[in-house]
């Protein structure tokens, strides 16, 4: 049988080289070499972003509206629709790494304001019931009356002195045992779970020392870490990174689908465990603690990215009818799931719901304290994956949109997500049109990132640049937009303005999907109310987490008709509730109880087989609704302006 021919590739300006078949394909073969590549759709041709440039070798590419005659001249193709014909050097355009913008929660800074605006006065008020214990024992030694062995003679001073009735103390600590009871003349600290009761570490000698834990939220585009004293839960570092899974895919379902490849699981896995390794060694570089003092890890994580985590196959999640292996991991140890500086720690994660509605989003629910009110609430998480709970301390029922990648950039041709260089804010001057931006960081823009988008869709609705289809005005004598065959596009920054040297703008393909998400997002709120005879007016709370809500514009939302026209003093911002729930749960024996009863209270609606929302989906296709009459204050104000 004749051996496939095999073909050297060289990446610039990079250098790294990588070895592949006749036929491989190009952008698998980036990513293997462990390079990045910007590919949002998952490397399916439908976003643009994994553009290369070949400069020697022969490649077989597909067609594509993304490469121009002039970028094909020049080399430029697709690298997700290339195929390897011959030895390869390939340049891949450099991009200067983002300085993220990522929501870190309420509590990740010790100001006089942290970092969502909540003072430490709100901080210090929350009750903190450690289930971590650190004691010191004086161990009964052994005589020759009395020859009991060292595991007896140290559960039974547990027993005794910690009123823990039945510790489990793990084989690696059984093989330290002699020693440490030794070595200081039997006088030991042991820490414990005591909710688990479980042995976390022995010390030989009393010693007088703080014990810490890491609260982590794993998102599909961010991560996040605080480091924090177990004792008085003070936070003593926070650390963030972008998720580095988005190369493989923007949202949950490409990265299951590349996860069903052969060593798709443990690649994800793999860059992931990495990065969270790298973040867990800047929290010890800069606190100066000692990696052995950590002695727990508190994960929330929306389900497909725990499984990712733990290394579990996630495929079924997006196979009907859509089941998670499980809703909630054992616990486990830093050395089984490959965290490696923390040879101490154990590894706890927050008990998810279903499929779509994770341990991030009982986490959030238990940050934002609508499960112990009377008041009926939304929680709503303008994540990637556009998850919500309605109800309050008698009932919940929850439900996932996957809408937000588009407003995260997915599916958006200038679209970025929020970092430096992102366009948060827009405004539109109604006699010229000309676009007036806000730019995260002190820089030219790159892209428009989320809120920025909404804006720019409420903004064009209300001053007339597009109908209620979403389609643009052309006789409003607009030179800011611009037609070239059957697309039209509308300039927010010309070239001379950008960063990138060339116009960014918005295209009508780009408003359609910016509707659609925002469709599926109302169209899910009023699906779980109407579940319950109720109606948007019942709501009195809506609680708005997630990066988006950062900087959202509500009206502009509500405009748009992606929020329920409803006061806007009904609406609060609690920024990454995930890392916050698990901070709460990591010092707090009654919060993680609470968060295990939260997930068992809500109820899941699956929402790809409701028709209710189907409907309510088709008719949010127009801005704001089909019918105004549900939108009553936007409908006044257009009036007002004559539109």
């Amino acid at each position: 049988m004749a051996k496939t021919k095999k073909y050297l590739i060289k990446f610039l300006p990079d250098g790294r080289s990588i070895e592949v078949p006749s036929g491989y394909d190009l952008r698998q073969a980036i990513l293997d070499s462990g390079l990045d590549i910007d590919s949002s759709c998952g490397g399916v041709g439908t976003c643009g972003k994994c553009k290369v440039r070949v400069i020697k070798g022969d490649t077989r590419s597909k067609k594509t509206k993304f490469i121009s005659a002039g970028d094909k001249k020049e080399g430029f193709v697709l690298s997700c629709l290339t195929k390897v014909k011959s030895d390869l050097e390939v340049e891949i355009p450099s991009r200067k790494k983002a300085r993220a913008k990522i929501a870190e929660g309420k509590y990740s800074r010790r100001t006089s304001k942290t970092y969502s605006g909540i003072s430490t006065e709100e901080l210090s008020s929350v009750e903190v019931k450690p289930w971590f214990l650190k004691e010191n024992l004086i161990v009964q030694k052994p005589t020759l009356s009395c020859g009991t062995s060292d595991l007896y003679r140290i559960n039974k001073s547990i027993r005794e002195t910690m009123g823990i009735n039945n510790p489990d103390i793990p084989i690696h600590l059984i093989r330290k045992l002699p020693d440490e009871l030794r070595r200081e003349d039997w006088k030991v600290t042991v820490i414990m779970d005591k909710e688990n009761e479980i042995v976390i570490d022995i010390h030989s000698g009393h010693l007088d020392k703080k014990i810490y834990g890491i609260a982590l939220d794993i998102g599909t585009t961010s991560l996040v870490m605080y480091l924090v004293d177990l004792l008085d839960s003070t936070i003593l570092g926070v650390q963030s990174e972008y998720n580095p899974q988005i190369k493989f895919g923007e949202d949950i379902i490409n990265r299951i689908v590349y996860s069903n490849k052969s060593g798709g699981l443990a690649q994800l896995r793999g860059v992931l465990i990495n990065t969270l390794n790298d973040l867990i060694m800047k929290l010890l570089n800069d606190s100066g603690i000692d990696a052995r003092d950590i002695v727990s890890v508190m994960i929330a994580g929306n389900p497909t990215m725990m499984h990712l985590f733990y290394g579990v196959p996630p495929r079924f999640i997006r196979e009907e009818p859509y089941v998670t292996v499980g809703n909630k991991f054992s616990n486990s140890t830093t050395r089984e799931v490959g965290i490696k500086h923390l040879a101490n720690a154990h590894v706890y994660s927050i008990q998810g719901v279903a499929s779509y509605l994770g341990g991030d989003i009982t986490s959030g629910v238990l940050a934002s304290g609508m499960y112990d009110e009377s008041e009926l609430a939304l929680f709503l998480d303008l994540g990637t994956n556009g998850e919500l709970v309605v109800g309050n301390s008698e009932w919940m029922m929850g439900c996932s949109c996957s809408a937000c990648p588009a407003f995260e950039g997915g599916g958006v041709k200038c679209g970025i997500r929020a970092a430096d260089g992102a366009i948060e804010k827009v405004s539109i001057d109604q006699k010229t049109f000309k676009c007036n931006v806000e730019i995260i960081g002190d820089c030219a823009p790159e892209g428009i990132c989320g809120s920025g988008l909404i804006d720019i869709i409420g903004e064009m609705y209300v001053k007339g640049v597009i109908d209620r289809k979403g389609k643009f005005n052309k006789d409003i004598g607009n030179k800011y937009l611009i037609c070239e065959e059957k697309d039209c596009k509308y300039v927010v920054v010309p070239a001379d303005g950008s960063a990138t040297g060339k116009d960014i703008f918005i295209s009508e393909i780009d408003i359609d999907n910016l509707i659609r998400a925002k469709s599926a997002i109302y169209a899910g709120i009023r699906t779980l109310l109407e579940e319950v005879d109720l109606s948007v007016h019942d709501l009195q709370k809506v609680y708005i987490a997630g990066g988006l809500g950062r900087h959202l514009n509500v009206w502009n939302a509500v405009t748009i008709g992606m929020l329920p026209d409803i006061s806007i003093s009904k609406y609060h911002f609690l920024g990454n509730t995930s890392v916050t729930g698990a901070y709460l749960s990591i010092m707090s024996e009654d919060k993680y109880k609470e968060s295990v009863k939260i997930a068992e209270h809500i109820t899941y609606i699956e929402l790809s087989v409701n028709m209710k929302f189907m409907d309510r989906y088709v008719a949010g296709l127009f801005l704001p609704y089909t019918d105004m009459k549900d939108f009553p204050t936007v409908e006044e104000y257009i009036y007002s302006l004559g539109k």
